[in-house]
């Protein structure tokens, strides 16, 4: 790619549990960047006029930044996004920690989830192959307890993993979302969205990394 982008992001419908690649055009990348940029248009497009917040029709996802990865110093930030259930307009929240680089890693620029779930669940990634995974034995653990967990389950300490507690299971509207044993998301009540839609967690594990213009200098 050579432009410090992936050029795609991993659509996930948690109602019917379809997984879908997609390709985002260079002239999105343009106009919008990467990162919230890019996040605000597709929700702005495609989250439902007068949608529920906390219902089906609104979207939660997960960015990385345009230039993490790249070398960049102090680029590796990701965002939490979707309509906030404590304002009802956009909702955006960021964290540090080794999360943002995972999506990249897994040769996504973001993670977008629609729908819901009818029982609890999390999703895995292993450098583009996604799965969801029941997460019913997670469901009312607290956010270090479930990312314990699942780096168990995984067989690998460094899986990366969001996660929500309890709070954001029980719908708190300032409830955030957690990694890297305690590093939070913190604001626009996204840890809600995640817990309306019955998505416990995101695990990431991959080795791709974005292309850069000048090759002599990488990553």
């Amino acid at each position: 790619m050579g432009k410090g982008y992936m050029g795609k992001i991993l659509n996930v419908d948690l109602t019917n549990g379809t997984i879908k690649d997609e390709e985002i055009p260079e002239t999105s990348y343009k106009k919008f960047l990467s990162g919230a940029g890019l996040a605000a248009n597709l929700l702005y497009e495609r989250i439902p006029k007068g949608a529920d917040p906390l219902g089906p029709d609104n979207m939660f996802g997960v960015v990385s930044g345009l230039l993490t990865g790249t070398g960049a110093l102090m680029t590796g930030r990701w965002m939490a996004v979707g309509k906030s259930p404590l304002t009802g307009g956009w909702g955006e929240a960021n964290c540090g920690g080794t999360f943002s680089p995972a999506i990249k890693r897994c040769g996504y620029d973001g993670i977008f989830f629609t729908g819901a779930s009818n029982k609890p669940v999390y999703l895995r990634v292993v450098d583009g192959k996604a799965e969801l995974v029941d997460a019913s034995h997670l469901w009312g653990k607290d956010a270090v307890e479930a990312e314990k967990a699942i780096q168990q389950e995984a067989g690998d300490k460094k899986v990366k993993v969001a996660v929500i507690g309890q709070a954001g299971e029980n719908l708190s509207l300032i409830s955030g979302v957690c990694n890297d044993r305690g590093r939070i998301a913190a604001r626009s009540g996204v840890g809600a969205i995640m817990g309306s839609k019955r998505l416990k967690a995101i695990a990431l594990e991959g080795t791709q990394r974005p292309g850069l213009r000048h090759p002599a200098h990488p990553a």
